[in-house]
C-alpha cells in the first residue's frame, strides 16, 4: 500500500513537473517572439519609408525583397506566438457584434492579389440564409479564414478557389454555420490528412522546401476552432484539390448591428474608370452597401451625366463619385475644376483611387474629396464613402474659401503626398518604435510632442493642446488603458473637449480593438505601423481638426471646446420659427454660386442670440426641389405631398414614444424614414435634424432624445405648413 501511495505521489509530481515544463516551454516561446517582434516593429516600417524614397531599379528590388522578408518573418513569429499562448490555454476568445459579410468582404480583399498573381479565381458563395448579424470574436474568425485561403493559394497553380459559407441550423442562442474553403490545388493523400492538425507538420518535408511555412498555420486554426465550441476538418484528394471546412456556432445578435452599409444606403455613385477590372468591382459591390451605381468611361460623359442629374433635383442627383486617376490622368484636373466650380455639382464629393505609378497629379485637396489606393480593402473604401457621405457640402466650400481667399487658388497638391495638419501627442514606451512612428508623423506633415508613458502623456495633455493621441496599449508606470480611461474622466468631470485617441499596440493575441474602445479609445493600429493606414486613419480624426488650424477667422474663438469628432459634422440645432421681423430667404438662382444647388446645412452651433443676430431663418422647403418634383411628378405631385403629410406625423409619434422611453435602438428606424422623404420633398433642415437623430441613435450618443425629438417636431410643423401652402397655391 505504501509502495502504492509513493508511486501515486512521483506520478503526481511527475505531471506537475511536465505541466510547469509545458508553461515554461510557452511562456519561453512567448517572450521570444515578443523579442524578435519588437526589432521588427521598427525595421518593417523604416523600409515602408525606403520604398517611398528615389531608388534606382536595383536598390528598389533589394529594399522589396527586404520588405517581403521581414514580413514573412514577422507571420512566422505572429504563428510561433499564437502557438504558445494556445499551448498554455492562455488565448480567451471575445465575444462582440459584428457584420459576417463584412468579415468575409475583408478577407477576400486581403487574398485577392495573391489569388490574382497566380491567376486563380477567388469567389464567395454566401447562403441566403445565413443571418449576417452574429456576435463572436471577429479578429480570431478572420484568423481562421484567412489562414485556410492563404493555403489554398499557396498549394493550387490552376483554377479556382471557393469559399463557401451555409448554415447547418439554430438553438436558442445561436447559429450553427459551416465555412468551406474549396481549391483544385495538389491535393492530400490519406497518411498527409492524417497529421495535418499536428504541430509542425506538413504533408512531407519536400512541402516545406518548396512552399515554405512552420506548419503551425492549421494546428492554430483547429485550436481556435475547438475554442469556439466546433470542429475542423479536410476532404482531400490527391492531384484533385482539397475542401477544407470547419463548424461553429456563432451567438445570435442583440438587433441589428450597425454598419457603414446603413450610412451609404439610398446614395447615388458615378463610377469613372476605363479599367474593366476596376469597374466590375465597385459596380459589384456598390449595391452590396445600399449604393446605386452609374458607369461613364470619360471624364466628359462624367460631366455629362453629372450635369444633367444635378440639374433635376436631389433625388436624381448623386451624392458620391468614384474615380480612377489612371483612367483619365491629363483631364482629372479639370474634372476637379468643374466639380467645384458648377453649381449642380455642388453637392457631390470625390474619391481619388489613386495608382502606384510615381507620377503624381497636382490635385486640390478639401473636405470634399478624399484619396485612397486603387488596391486598398472594400473596408477601407467603405470607409472612406462613409466620411465623405458626412461631410457637408456647404461647410466643406466655406471651408476651402477660408483656406484658399476668393482671388488665389490653392497651391498644387500631389496625390499621395497631400500633407496632414495638426499637433499631436504621440506615447510609445519604446525608442525604436517612438523613432518610427516619428519618422512616419513627420512625413505624413504633423507636428508632435512625445511622451514614454502613460502617466507622462496625462501631464503633457494638461499642459498642451493637441489635435489627436497615439496611445501605446502596454507601457511601465502607466499603460496606455488606464492612461485613456483617466483622461476620459477628467473630460466628463470638467467639460473637456474630447480628444481622439489612438491606440497602437503590438499584441498580436487577443482582438484588441473592441478592448481598446472598451477603453474610451477612438480607434486603433496594430503594429508594425503602416504608413497608408496611419495617415487615412488620423485624416479621418484630424478633418475636423485641421480647419481651425488654417483659418482661426472663421471658427468661434475657442475652438477646442467642441470635441474634434463631432467637428466633422454640423451640430444639431434649435430651428426658430419664422417672425415677421426676419428678412425672407429668397431662394437662390442656381447659377449665383457653387453653394446654390447644395441643401442648407446648420452652423456649428446657434443659439437663440446667434441666430437672431444672423438676421435669417433658414426656409422649411428648397423652391428648387418643389420646382423639380413638380415637372418630374406631374399629376401625382399632390399625391406625394399628401402621402408624406399623412405618414411623417405618424413618424414623429413613434420618435416621441421612443425618446420617452429612452429606446435609442427604437428612434433609428422612424428617423431614417423621415431623414429620406422629407428631403426629397424639400425639406433639407428637417432632413438633417432627422440624419443627426439617427446617427446619434446608432452611435449611442443621444444625451436627450426628447429635446432632440422635439427640435425635429417644431421642424416638421414648419415644413408641414409650407407645404400645404404649395397644395393652396395649385389649388
Amino acid at each position: 500500500m505504501e509502495k502504492h501511495k509513493q508511486l501515486e505521489r512521483e506520478l503526481i509530481a511527475a505531471k506537475q513537473a511536465a505541466e510547469a515544463a509545458t508553461m515554461s516551454k510557452g511562456e519561453f516561446l512567448a517572450t521570444m517572439s515578443h523579442e524578435i517582434r519588437t526589432p521588427l516593429n521598427g525595421i518593417i516600417p523604416l523600409l515602408d519609408i525606403l520604398r517611398g524614397t528615389p531608388l534606382q531599379d536595383d536598390q528598389r528590388e533589394y529594399v522589396r525583397t527586404a520588405f517581403q522578408s521581414a514580413r514573412q518573418l514577422l507571420r512566422i513569429v505572429d504563428d510561433i506566438l499564437d502557438y504558445s499562448k494556445l499551448d498554455a490555454n492562455k488565448l480567451t476568445l471575445e465575444s462582440v457584434g459584428l457584420n459576417l459579410r463584412e468579415l468575409l468582404d475583408a478577407v477576400l480583399r486581403l487574398m485577392e492579389k495573391q489569388a490574382e498573381a497566380k491567376s486563380l479565381q477567388l469567389q464567395m458563395v454566401l447562403d441566403p440564409a445565413v443571418r449576417l448579424a452574429v456576435r463572436g470574436d471577429p479578429v480570431r474568425l478572420r484568423q481562421v479564414l484567412t489562414n485556410l485561403l492563404s493555403n489554398a493559394v499557396k498549394f493550387t497553380e490552376r483554377g479556382r478557389i471557393d469559399l463557401k459559407v451555409s448554415r447547418l441550423g439554430e438553438t436558442h442562442e445561436s447559429h450553427l454555420l459551416r465555412f468551406e474553403v474549396r481549391d483544385t490545388g495538389i491535393g492530400l493523400s490519406e497518411s498527409a490528412r492524417n497529421g495535418l492538425f499536428q504541430p509542425f507538420s506538413q504533408a512531407d518535408a519536400s512541402t516545406t522546401r518548396t512552399f515554405g511555412g512552420t506548419g503551425l498555420g492549421l494546428v492554430i486554426c483547429k485550436r481556435i476552432v475547438d475554442l469556439m465550441g466546433g470542429r475542423i476538418g479536410v476532404e482531400s484528394t490527391e492531384g484533385r484539390g482539397s475542401v477544407f471546412w470547419f463548424e461553429i456556432p456563432l451567438l445570435k445578435a442583440v438587433g441589428d448591428i450597425a454598419t457603414s452599409r446603413q450610412e451609404l444606403n439610398g446614395s447615388r455613385c458615378l463610377v469613372l474608370t476605363s479599367d474593366a477590372s476596376i469597374q466590375r468591382r465597385l459596380m459589384a459591390a456598390l449595391p452590396t452597401w445600399g449604393v446605386t451605381p452609374i458607369h461613364a468611361s470619360t471624364t466628359q460623359e462624367a460631366l455629362v451625366k453629372l450635369r444633367a442629374a444635378g440639374s433635376r433635383s436631389q433625388s436624381w442627383a448623386f451624392d458620391l463619385m468614384i474615380v480612377d486617376l489612371s483612367s483619365i490622368r491629363t483631364t482629372a484636373v479639370a474634372l476637379q475644376r468643374s466639380v467645384l466650380r458648377e453649381a449642380p455639382l455642388a453637392r457631390i464629393k470625390l474619391l481619388w483611387l489613386e495608382d502606384d505609378s510615381g507620377n503624381p497629379v497636382p490635385l486640390e485637396r478639401n473636405a470634399r474629396f478624399r484619396f485612397l489606393t486603387a488596391g486598398s480593402s472594400d473596408i477601407e473604401l467603405r470607409q472612406c464613402l462613409n466620411a465623405l457621405i458626412e461631410t457637408n457640402p456647404v461647410q466643406a466650400s466655406a471651408e476651402r474659401t477660408d483656406e484658399i481667399g476668393p482671388e488665389r487658388e490653392a497651391p498644387p497638391v500631389s496625390v499621395g503626398s497631400g500633407k496632414l495638419k495638426g499637433h499631436v501627442l504621440l506615447v510609445e514606451d519604446n525608442p525604436v518604435n517612438r523613432q518610427v512612428a516619428q519618422r512616419l508623423l513627420t512625413l505624413s506633415g504633423l507636428t508632435l510632442d512625445a511622451a514614454e508613458n502613460g502617466k507622462e502623456a496625462l501631464e503633457r495633455l494638461q499642459e498642451g493642446r493637441y489635435a489627436a493621441v497615439l496611445m501605446d496599449c502596454q507601457m511601465p508606470i502607466m499603460d496606455g488603458y488606464s492612461a485613456t480611461r483617466k483622461r476620459r474622466e477628467s473630460e466628463q468631470r470638467l467639460g473637456l473637449p474630447r480628444i481622439p485617441i489612438i491606440a497602437m499596440t503590438a499584441n498580436a493575441m487577443v482582438g484588441d480593438r473592441e478592448k481598446c474602445l472598451q477603453a474610451g479609445m477612438d480607434d486603433y493600429l496594430s503594429k508594425p505601423l503602416n504608413r497608408a493606414l496611419l495617415e487615412n486613419t488620423l485624416r479621418h480624426w484630424l478633418d475636423g481638426a485641421s480647419a481651425p488650424q488654417e483659418a482661426p477667422s472663421a471658427v468661434p474663438a475657442e475652438p477646442a471646446a467642441t470635441p474634434i469628432r463631432e467637428e466633422r459634422r454640423p451640430a444639431l440645432v434649435a430651428v426658430p420659427a419664422p417672425t415677421t421681423s426676419a428678412p425672407e430667404n429668397k431662394p437662390v438662382a442656381a447659377s449665383a454660386s457653387p453653394d446654390a444647388a447644395a441643401p442648407p446645412a446648420p452652423p456649428a452651433a446657434v443659439t437663440k442670440s446667434s441666430s437672431s443676430a444672423a438676421g435669417f431663418t433658414t426656409p422649411a422647403l428648397s423652391a428648387a426641389v418643389i420646382d423639380d418634383l413638380r415637372d418630374i411628378m406631374g399629376a401625382e405631385f399632390n399625391t406625394l405631398i399628401a402621402v408624406f403629410l399623412e405618414d411623417a406625423p405618424k413618424a414623429i409619434l413613434k420618435l416621441e414614444a421612443a425618446a420617452t422611453a429612452v429606446d435609442l435602438d427604437a428612434l433609428v428606424g422612424p428617423a431614417h424614414s423621415l431623414k429620406s422623404t422629407s428631403a426629397n420633398l424639400g425639406g433639407m433642415q428637417m432632413s438633417e435634424l432627422a440624419k443627426r437623430i439617427e446617427h446619434g441613435a446608432r452611435q449611442g450618443q443621444l444625451s436627450d432624445p426628447s429635446a432632440d425629438v422635439a427640435l425635429l417636431a417644431a421642424e416638421f410643423a414648419r415644413v408641414e405648413t409650407a407645404l400645404k401652402d404649395v397644395l393652396h397655391s395649385r389649388a
